[in-house]
């Protein structure tokens, strides 16, 4: 729970950057060209950096790494808005992608310390989704009293108790120092799943929810399609807090293989609702499910690995993969006529995929 919570205050200046930035941007100086790739950089760093999370881990323990990263966490919150220039702004993001690296792999190691792992991962990600729900809800109201820059200033000061949670973790066994390699592996077949899942919700469909309810609803107005993609951004955010323990407690009743899968193939049947008209509807059952999906991803992650850390790490590669370039096509749909074959496609695929992977569980298991 102090890994949780260092992780969930470290995140609320992030959170409150994706709503800030597209519309506030000349407020801190940064031209709209520079905004997608302020927003992306700190995944494409993670990506690069993830395999190098773990020698650090494995050399300096993970208390230490944990209160550094929540410190530098509350520093870059500070200076997103402080008007310093491009490049400071993107320096400072990728130091907040490397951070976030490291207490998120650090919190979801804790947790599978726990012997019941799903109940553990399951309120680990409740508590992970409370601050920047609170630094969403509390932002906008901070427009009232104080200039935008000052705003980021004021989420620095309400993250600092993250610090304060890291410094109160005890120190875990250290997983064995591995050989640096840039060797690539064809991903497992659950990696692979995660990659396209985080493909298809976190890069594409968060990027395209304004699009696929403007075609849905044409006569609204630019200002309704906005509030309620805001508003559905919220709803993901509220279900994480909300279901993520009920999914963990699932897990361990039934089966983590059996809960994921039929996670995965309920996401699949929201894609398809959303890309074929049924965009309300759609977009619900997508962010309720992918929910239950990501609290779970460490645990079936991890359930034939003897090095934990190594296997979160890698899915966490995998799906920081997913979602960015999920992000950069989801992009590029925006003006194509399309989106609805896409989707398609990528759910299909992710439903063989599904199959592949509950089939190879129960042998396991069996």
């Amino acid at each position: 729970m102090y890994a949780s919570f260092s992780l969930t205050f470290a995140l609320m200046g992030d959170a409150f950057l994706y709503s800030f930035l597209p519309i506030n941007a000349s407020s801190i100086q940064v031209p709209i060209i520079w905004i997608g790739t302020i927003l992306s950089i700190n995944r494409f760093t993670r990506i690069l950096l993830n395999p190098l999370i773990l020698r650090v881990f494995a050399r300096l323990g993970f208390r230490l790494p944990v209160i550094v990263s929540a410190t530098i966490s509350v520093f870059a919150t500070a200076g997103y808005g402080a008007g310093f220039g491009i490049i400071t702004l993107l320096m400072l993001r990728i130091l907040w992608g490397i951070s976030y690296s490291v207490l998120r792999v650090g919190a979801i190691t804790y947790a599978m310390d726990y012997p019941k792992k799903g109940l553990a991962l399951g309120v680990s990600q409740s508590i992970v989704e409370s601050g920047p729900l609170l630094a969403l809800l509390t932002g906008p109201l901070l427009f009232e009293v104080i200039n935008p820059r000052s705003i980021f200033l004021v989420i620095a000061l309400l993250s600092t108790p993250g610090i304060y949670f890291a410094f109160k973790l005890k120190e875990r066994n250290r997983s064995p120092a591995r050989k640096f390699s840039f060797k690539v592996s064809f991903p497992s077949i659950f990696n692979r799943l995660a990659f396209l899942g985080a493909f298809a919700v976190e890069g594409m469909l968060v990027v395209l929810i304004g699009a696929l309810l403007l075609d849905a609803k044409p006569n609204w107005s630019p200002v309704e399609i906005t509030a309620a993609a805001a508003g559905f951004l919220s709803f993901r955010r509220i279900c994480s807090l909300l279901i993520s323990p009920f999914a963990g407690w699932s897990a361990d009743r039934y089966g983590l293989p059996n809960i994921y899968s039929a996670s995965i193939l309920l996401i699949c049947l929201g894609l398809l609702l959303a890309a074929n008209g049924w965009v309300v509807a759609g977009l619900i059952v997508v962010f309720t499910f992918y929910n239950i999906n990501s609290s779970l991803a460490a645990g079936a992650a991890s359930e034939r690995m003897s090095d934990v850390t190594q296997a979160v790490s890698n899915n966490a590669t995998f799906r920081d993969a997913g979602s960015a370039f999920g992000a950069l096509i989801g992009g590029f749909l925006l003006t194509n006529d399309h989106m609805s074959l896409i989707f398609t496609s990528n759910t299909l695929l992710l439903i063989f995929l599904t199959w592949v992977y509950h089939r190879e569980s129960k042998a396991f298991f069996a």
